[in-house]
Parts: structure tokens; sequence; C-alpha cells
């Protein structure tokens, strides 16, 4: 018997000294690597997550006189005191999105996240019966529930129809019990945690551990919500796999998927809609790391890039608030959400970044923990600065060497413009095919638009909120985007694998010329044998804002390429003929998106620069475009071949270069005048574009020449690649056009 102690005592000295420590894990950043131990902590003091015990007389003190705070903690009683009176309710799931069981389970976290605040502000016992009487249902009510009666794909849910949902339940649920956790009985609490938390942690880590370890938003919320829950309940290891993967090797978990999923810059991989998204279960998880394992210094993981997250997602929205709708967006997001509440108070509570209260004010709440009540003080105090939108280049990829996005801004405050070009990875499986497109914004509209997703989200009628089949169908592909399209095929042949293993390459930039700003990106692996680029230049002249666009597409072979536009408003003038479909209309082609496109008038053969005029409200907008014998102009609109109107009517312009190999799309937005109907006053409606010219040095450079009404004469010379040093010579008539570098504007006014 002594043998056999001696050898496991050995034995627990060797786990101890030796296996334990050389499970950790991400080698490559030792910082932040830690020994697992699977001992239980110290008693821990609740609450322990976000809010903490020790913060709570400050915070009660907090509410007497800071307006924002008291604001936000009413806020949290209404929502209790609403849930309270309206009963408990734990239905058997049943429902997609938008169903009975769906909206009454996502209302069940939120209100019990609610009641436990105001418990711990108030000390009012009744909130603490009604998250301790939830959480007791739930506790009856999980260990029965098998997968969700109406799951559809990978990761379903058990409370919910997807995974993604029970962990955003478990990341508020287990606030709400951190928050209620002293309030409870022995038994009460080894019953919840024994029949609840430990079983959905067991769903994560066991039954669906792909999506756990996957490096995706899905994985994040699964990754927050079981190391919450390790924290809470006191088991360490349970927050070392959220950290490190079930396997505890660094090949997935919250460390890789700060590494993985955001550039150097902070931008999203899979854009700013799912960053909105996601940015909560990196914020909060992130917080409560710092709050239990400041060992970790999780914010100053990859140069502190969540903090840099959260600035570049402000970035991502226009001036009324809403993110710009890349891949699978919904076009309604904006800021007003409950995400940025949290992003914005913590990352404010970390750099004191005083832009941030601008954002927290026209939230119009903070959150209830220490940083909220910072915040709500400094905006007392008005010690609030404007938040500045201004031009940015976002870099993409781990190494932020894999494309980007970049925003050309011009002006301030709602009368701010912005050119928005996308020229990233596919952004994973809500990517879309749309490398080299561009949108434009101006006076807080959509001019030049993205359709963004063809979902109608948590509405049970339209495929239980799940995205619809012409998400596929239309929005995915590259015609549903303002890039070039070949042979009426999209990138990659709508491949998401293929397009996975490629990503564009910026080939330069220039934003240090507020009335000049340029930025040029190639792509040579969305279509075989093509080289696609496209250099996009904002320039100011005589007071009026252009956007000019050269799109060059290399190719041995001919082929038709279509160029679309589609644009926001009403078409005022033309100056050009076109023939207008009046009795019947047909979609321009049956597959790749084209089938859900009406023709509804075309020009052919417009060898000229034609010009179309069209408002969006009282503003006025020319898109001038550089055409020739091959050149087709096609008015489109969107709703063909949809049985149930599941997509928005919308109206484009698509330019159609027929059977060419290398081509050059030329093509000037300008923004100009307004319309007061109330005075009934017009002025400068008409566009200022006279003539465009496209003057080509073979692969080396182009001079694109702008004529104007008033005589003025643009002239921008712009490089194929980037070279800095290199002199360009193109002759333009009699005259000798030259430049170093990468560019070269010059305007001749009229004398």
């Amino acid at each position: 018997m002594g043998r056999i102690n001696s050898i496991v005592y050995r034995l627990k000295l060797l786990i101890k000294a030796v296996i334990l420590p050389a499970t950790i894990l991400l080698l490559s950043d030792q910082t932040y690597c830690q020994a697992v131990d699977a001992r239980q902590t110290a008693k821990i003091p609740h609450p322990c997550l976000i809010l903490k015990k020790s913060d709570l007389p400050a915070l009660r003190a907090g509410i007497k006189n800071l307006p924002l705070l008291k604001q936000s903690a009413d806020a949290s009683r209404e929502i209790a005191n609403k849930a309270i009176q309206s009963g408990i309710r734990v239905p058997v799931p049943a429902d997609p999105g938008g169903g009975y069981t769906h909206e009454q389970h996502k209302m069940n976290y939120i209100s019990m996240y609610h009641a436990a605040m105001v418990y711990q502000l108030s000390g009012e016992k009744q909130y603490a019966v009604f998250v301790r009487d939830m959480l007791l249902k739930y506790a009856s009510l999980y260990p029965t529930l098998g997968l969700h009666p109406e799951r559809k794909g990978p990761g379903p849910g058990k409370i919910f129809w997807q995974g993604l949902n029970d962990a955003v339940w478990l990341v508020y649920t287990i606030q709400a019990y951190d928050g209620i956790f002293d309030f409870l009985s022995e038994n009460q609490r080894s019953d919840i945690e024994s029949q609840l938390f430990r079983n959905i942690v067991k769903f994560f880590t066991v039954e669906d551990s792909y999506s756990f370890n996957r490096v995706h938003n899905h994985g994040t919320w699964a990754v927050a919500g079981v190391g919450m829950t390790g924290m809470v309940l006191g088991d360490k290891k349970l927050t070392d796999m959220a950290l490190y993967s079930t396997r505890l090797d660094g090949s997935g978990g919250f460390v890789k998927q700060i590494k993985d999923l955001f550039s150097p810059d902070g931008y999203y991989s899979e854009g700013p809609y799912y960053q909105r998204y996601a940015i909560l279960p990196f914020i909060l998880f992130a917080k409560a790391l710092d709050n239990n394992r400041p060992e970790l210094n999780i914010f100053q993981l990859k140069e502190g890039v969540l903090t840099k997250s959260v600035m570049s997602l402000i970035q991502l929205s226009n001036t009324d608030g809403r993110f710009y709708p890349l891949n699978d967006a919904m076009k309604e997001k904006s800021l007003d959400t409950p995400e940025l509440v949290y992003a914005t108070n913590i990352t404010f509570g970390l750099t004191g970044n005083r832009e941030l209260l601008d954002v927290i004010s026209r939230l119009g709440q903070v959150m209830i923990s220490a940083d909220g009540m910072k915040a709500a003080r400094m905006i007392k105090e008005n010690q609030t600065l404007p938040f500045v939108r201004k031009t940015v280049l976002l870099r993409d990829g781990v190494d932020g060497k894999q494309g980007g996005l970049a925003i050309l801004r011009s002006g301030e405050g709602a009368n701010q413009s912005a050119a928005v070009f996308k020229f990233t990875t596919q952004g994973m499986g809500h990517g879309h095919f749309d490398r080299l497109s561009y949108i434009f914004y101006d006076h807080g509209n959509e001019v030049i638009t993205d359709y963004g997703s063809a979902r109608y989200l948590n509405i049970e009628s339209k495929d239980g909120g799940r995205y619809l089949a012409e998400n596929k169908s239309w929005a995915c592909q590259t015609v549903a985007h303002n890039t070039v399209v070949a042979d009426e095929k999209s990138q990659f042949g709508a491949n998401v694998e293929e397009s996975e293993k490629y990503h564009p390459e910026l080939l330069f930039s220039d934003f240090e010329n507020p009335s000049c700003q340029i930025i040029a990106a190639s792509d040579s692996n969305s279509y075989s044998g093509i080289t696609l680029q496209r250099t996009l230049t904002r320039i100011e002249i005589n007071g009026r804002e252009f956007l000019v666009d050269l799109f060059r597409v290399e190719n041995q072979s001919k082929a038709n390429y279509d160029l679309p536009f589609y644009y926001n408003g009403q078409i005022i003038s033309t100056n050009f003929k076109y023939e207008k479909e009046l009795s019947s209309k047909k979609a321009i082609g049956s597959r790749n998106g084209y089938e859900h496109l009406w023709l509804d008038a075309k020009a052919p053969s417009v060898n000229q620069t034609a010009s179309i005029t069209f408002m969006k409200d009282k503003y006025f907008y020319t898109l001038s475009i550089l055409g020739d014998k091959q050149t087709d102009l096609l008015f489109t609109s969107l709703g063909a071949n949809d049985p149930n109107f599941n997509l928005r009517q919308e109206s484009g312009i698509l330019v159609r270069q027929n059977q060419s190999s290398s081509h050059s799309f030329v093509t000037v937005l300008e923004s100009h005048g307004d319309y007061d109907p109330g005075n009934e006053i017009v002025q400068n409606s008409a566009g200022s574009v006279k003539n465009l010219e496209l003057v080509s040095a073979g692969n080396t450079c182009s001079l694109i020449r702008i004529s104007l009404i008033d005589g003025t004469i643009v002239n921008m010379g712009i490089a194929h690649g980037p070279d800095p040093e290199k002199i360009h010579t193109i002759r333009a008539g009699s005259d000798n056009f030259s430049w170093k570098g990468n560019y070269r504007l010059l305007t001749d006014k009229k004398q």
C-alpha cells in the first residue's frame, strides 16, 4: 500500500509540476498564457463579472446625482417591473425566430439581467425572487430538452432554433445569476448549477464542440458564455477552455478568435454588421477576464485590438448612425443597439477617449457598472468631445496584409459625404462576392447603394427570420453590387471556399490632401485570366464634389463586362435616348442574380459621354459614363422571379461593354444642387461634366480628362501600379502630361 501511495504522490507532483503548465497554450503569446489549474477558486465575492460588488456603494450614490446613470437604472427597473407583472413564462421551445417561444425566451434573459441589476442597486427582494424562480424553472426544463424542433442546418440549439441564440441566452443569464448569487440558498444554487448551467456548458463543450472551438462569431458567443459561467461557478477549467479551446491547446477559443478575427486596425473579417453583433461577447468576456484574471492582460493582446475594434466599428457607421451594409447586413442596424452601450462604456473606461462620450450621449444610456458611472459623470461635467468621422483605411486580415476597406469622407456633421471602397477578404460564410465595389453616401442618405442581406430578421412568416433563398440567388451574387461582372458570372463562381484562398491587393492610397483623396486596389483571382483594378478619387472643384472612378479590366480573351450602379432616388434627366419597356418586361438573364433583374429600358451603342441625373430627397446627383460603340446602358429594377415578394424594389443602371478584351470603365459621380419644395426654389440641378476622355499609356498609366461646362479642364493622371519614384508621361493631343509617382491632379480653370 505504501508503494502505491508513493506512486500516486509522485504522479500528483508530475501533473502539478509538468503536465498542467505544459497545457498552456499559445506559445507565440506567452504573456497571455497561464498554467491550467483545475482547483476551485476561493470564495468569490458576487457579483464578480462586469458589475463588481466593490463598486456597488459608489453606484448607489451615483444614481442620486448622475442623470444618465439614473435614467439607465430607471430603464432597467421598467423592464424588470413589466416582466414581473407579466409573470414567469418558460415555455417548451417550439418556434423559429420571431415565434412566441423564441421571443419569450429572448425576453426572459433580458428581463432576468435587468432584474438582477435592480436588485443589486436597490436590495429589493422581489427582483431577486423573480430571477430565482425563473432560473429554477429553466433548471427543471433544460435537462428534458433535445435539439430544437425547428432546427435547420448546422449548429442547432435547444432553447432556440440555433445554438448561437442559446449562447446569447447564457451570456445574459449568467450575469443575472451572478447578480443574485448571494440571495440564493445552497440547495437552490446547487440545483441551478447542476441542472441548468452545467448541462448547458456540456452542450457547448461536448455536444457542439465544433461551434465552441470555431473561430467565428458563433464561437465567440459560446466561449464568452462558458468562460463567464466558469468564473461565477469558480471553475477555472471552464474559463481556460473558453480561452484556449476544449482541447486546451490554443487551436480555438477566445484568444485565437481575437488574434484571427480582427486585423491590426480592428476591422472584423465578417464586416461591420457582424462586428456590431460580436463586439458584445468580445468586450464583455474581456472585461470579466480583466476583473477576475488581470494577469492575462487580455486588453493588451494584439496591441490593444479590442479597443481599436470599437473605434473602427463606429467609423464604419454613416452620419445617421447606420452601419455600412457590407456582406450579410441588415440595413436598419445602427449604433443604437445594446451591443454599443457595452462596447463604448467599457472602452471609455479603459481608454478615457472623450469622443466616445458623444456616442454614449447619443445612445442615451450607460451600463450599470463602474465604467458606466464614469461615463455618466464625465458627460454631466460636459467633458464630451465630438466624435469625428474621418477618412480612414482599415486593413483586413490577421496581419493587415489581406486587402482592406477605405472610407473617403468630405464635409462635417449631417452634411458629410462618404465613399466606401471594399477590397477585403471574403468575410467567411457571411461575405459577398463583391470585390472592388463601392457605396456612396451624402447628407445622411445612401445614394449609390448596396443591397445588404435578403433576410427579415425574426419575422416568422419570412422563413422564420432566417436568411432567405434570395440571399444566395441575389444578395451574395456579384451583379448585386457596384463592381464588374464578367460574362454574367459571379466572382469565384460564388464558391466561398475558393474565394477564402485569395484577397485583393492595395496598390496605393493618399488621403493627405482633403481636396483630392485617392485609393487603388486590384484583384487577379476573382475570374480566371482576368485582372481587375479600380482607382477611386474624390476631388473638389469649383465648390462641387466629384468621385472619379477608373475601373480597368485586363483580359487576353474577349468577354462581356457589366458594371452596375444601384442608385437611390428618382431619375430627373438623361442626355441620351433610350428605349423603354412599356408593354412587357423580362429578366436580363437566367442565373447568378441576373434572373432577379427586370430590364426596364435600354440604350444601345452609347458612343458618347452619357449622363444620368437623379434626385434623392432634395439633392441632385449626376452619373457621367464614358461610352463607345460597344457600350450599352441598361436601366434595371429588382423583383423578377420573386414569387414571395422577398426582394425590395430597387433601381440600377448597368453599363455593359460587349465583346471586349481589356477595357477601362470611366465614370464620374457628381454631387450638386438642391431643391427647396417649400419655397419652390431649385439650385444647380444640372451636372457640370460636359465630356470625359481616357488617354492610356499601355500598361503603365492612364490619363482621365474631364471637361466641365464652365470651361474648366481636369486632368487626372493615374499609375497602374505602385511606384512612387517612377516618371510617367502621356501625350494628349499636342500636350505632354507628366508626373512622378502614383498620380497627379491638374486643373486648368477658365480665365
